[in-house]
């Protein structure tokens, strides 16, 4: 009987890391697509009608999602890093789960190695709904960012004018 317990337990912990493995790989994947390739590919991390939303800014579906990034692209001032950390995996069932962490954004001038050393433009707290499709692929159903320290230089994402 201890066996099949620590069977069935040692089980449940393979897959529970499995689990947190896969969502911090598609929370990994989405910064650096936006950090190396400007959230070329960022609209496809989320389902069709997924949300992204920094601060008061919130963009729905992926064509608003893809038109943000590509405005970022075209404003950007050079070089950006997001860091993750203290990911935490809420498990909903074998098709859902939320995802709880703290994000920290840098961005300095030019490419790299950008010289000028400076704090993070943001810390935010991170709260994902991700949802495990019929393609076998988590994706976004709500990735959301609430700044909780914001440096002088204002973050692009905060500076976005939804009325424009």
């Amino acid at each position: 009987m201890i066996a099949e317990e620590m069977t069935t337990r040692d089980e449940g912990m393979r897959h529970e890391c499995m689990l947190w493995y896969q969502l911090y790989r598609l929370e990994a994947a989405y910064w650096h697509d936006v950090d190396c390739n400007d959230g070329r590919n960022a609209a496809e991390f989320y389902l069709e009608d997924g949300t992204f939303a920094i601060g008061k800014n919130q963009f729905s579906g992926r064509r608003k999602i893809q038109e943000y990034y590509a405005w970022r692209e075209r404003h950007a001032r050079g070089t950006s890093r997001h860091l993750i950390g203290n990911l935490q995996v809420d498990v909903q069932d074998e098709r859902h789960a939320k995802v709880f962490g703290v994000i920290s954004f840098y961005q300095g001038e030019g490419r790299p190695p950008v010289l000028a050393s400076k704090p993070a433009v943001l810390v935010a707290d991170l709260a994902n709904e991700c949802v495990f499709g019929d393609d076998r692929k988590w994706r976004f159903k709500s990735h959301i960012l609430r700044p909780v320290f914001v440096g002088d230089d204002i973050p692009l994402s905060l500076a976005f004018d939804l009325n424009r």
